[in-house]
Formats: C-alpha cells, structure tokens, sequence
C-alpha cells in the first residue's frame, strides 16, 4: 500500500511542479504542450499496474479500493482526475478475488458515484468486472 500512495504522491507533486512552470499559451487553441502532454500520466497508470502485481494478494483489497476512490479527491483538475480514473482499469484482474461482501459495496458506491454518462470505458469494464463478483 505504501507504495501506491508513494506512486500517487509523486505523481500528483510532479503534475502541481508542471501546472506550477506552465507557460500561458501552453495547451491553447488545442495546439499541445504543457503539463496534459506530459509522459508521466501514462508512466502512473503502468506503474499502478505493475504495483498491484507485486502487492501481497491478501493487502490486494485495500488497494483496489484506494485506487478506486482516488479521482474524487481531484475533480478541480481534469487531467489528473482522468488519469486517475484510466488507472482504475488496473484493478481488473484482480477484482474477482475480492471478498463478495467488499464487491457488492464496491459495486454500489461506483454506480453511484460514477454514472454512466461520465464513465470511461475502462470504468464501465471496472463495473462489469464487480458485477461477475459471486
């Protein structure tokens, strides 16, 4: 778990430093740069994927968890709230080990906290994932 909340720590501090030296036409007109064309976007969806893998399978349920629940703490900023939502995809795999009880709750606060008109589609494989859960 650690190191998880070490990955989204670093990540978030790196994505505040680029917001931070953001010059102002940065990403204007829709013509690139600034902080959403950084690579570490992608590099913090690869490495929660490879930290889930390495996690001790029985701390596996917290993290799920933690990584489900973290784009709500960042709404004020689209890029890290999508990130942090394409990184939810992550837990797939490792969804039909949770125990029936942590799913079924699960299942309920995502459907109610993301609705389907704002889900992405790894999300709507997330959901699924929790509804195979038995």
């Amino acid at each position: 778990m650690e190191e998880l909340e070490q990955l989204y720590g670093a990540y978030l501090d790196l994505v505040a430093q680029l917001n931070r030296n953001r010059k102002l036409w940065d990403g204007a007109f829709g013509l690139g740069g600034g902080p959403a064309d950084n690579p570490c976007h992608e590099k913090l969806v690869r490495d929660v994927e490879e930290a889930l893998a390495d996690l001790d399978p029985t701390r596996r349920p917290q993290a799920v968890e933690y990584i489900l629940r973290q784009p709500l703490e960042h709404k004020d900023d689209p890029v890290v709230y999508y990130t942090l939502m394409a990184a939810q995809g992550a837990t797939i795999p490792y969804l039909s080990a949770l125990p029936v009880d942590q799913a079924k709750a699960l299942r309920g606060w995502f459907e109610q906290t993301f609705p389907r008109r704002e889900r992405m589609p790894c999300q709507d494989k997330v959901l699924a994932a929790l509804k195979k859960v038995k």
